[in-house]
C-alpha cells in the first residue's frame, strides 16, 4: 500500500488503463446523483463540502470514526466554524453566490450560523444527505475495485 503521494501517483499511473475508465464512469454517475440530491445545484453541494472540509477538527482520527459516529453528536469539543469570506476564497466561488448558497443551506437546516456569522455543518445534513453519502461510497468502492483488480 503506497504511503507517500509520489508512491500513490506512481501506483495509479501503473494501473491507469484500469483505474481511469472506472473513475470516469463512476465519477460521472456520482456527479449526476449528487446533482439530484442537491436539487440540480452543484455549487450548493460544493459550498457545503467546503464548510465540512474546512471545519474538520485537526484531531480527526479516521480510524475511530464510523459513518454513524460522524452523524451523531459524539465528537468532543463541538464543531469548528468558518465564515463566508473564507469559503469564497477557498472555493473560488464569488462571495455573493456563496452568500446565497449559505442562505439555502441554513434554510434546509444543513448549516448552522452562530451569532457572529460563523458556519458549521449540522447533524441534520448528514441525516438528510444519507443517499448522497451512499453515492459517494459507491464511487469509492468502484475505484477500490478498479485499483485492486487482478492483472493490473
Amino acid at each position: 500500500m503506497p504511503h507517500r503521494k509520489s508512491d500513490a501517483a506512481e501506483a495509479i499511473k501503473a494501473r491507469f488503463g484500469t483505474v481511469w475508465p472506472a473513475h470516469l464512469s463512476a465519477f460521472t454517475t456520482l456527479l449526476i446523483n449528487l446533482r439530484t440530491c442537491f436539487d440540480g445545484d452543484l455549487d450548493l453541494m460544493l459550498v457545503l463540502a467546503v464548510i465540512a472540509e474546512r471545519t474538520r477538527p485537526d484531531e480527526w482520527h479516521p480510524e475511530i470514526f464510523t459513518y454513524r459516529q460522524l452523524t451523531r453528536d459524539e465528537a468532543e469539543g463541538g464543531p469548528l466554524m468558518i465564515n463566508l469570506q473564507s469559503i469564497a476564497e477557498y472555493s473560488g466561488i464569488p462571495r455573493e453566490t456563496v452568500r446565497r448558497k449559505i442562505n439555502i443551506l441554513v434554510d434546509k437546516e444543513w448549516v448552522v450560523r452562530d451569532g457572529n456569522g460563523m458556519l458549521s455543518v449540522s447533524k441534520q445534513a448528514a441525516t438528510d444527505l444519507e443517499d448522497a453519502t451512499g453515492h459517494s461510497v459507491t464511487y469509492l468502492s468502484v475505484l477500490w475495485q478498479a485499483f485492486h483488480a487482478e492483472g493490473t
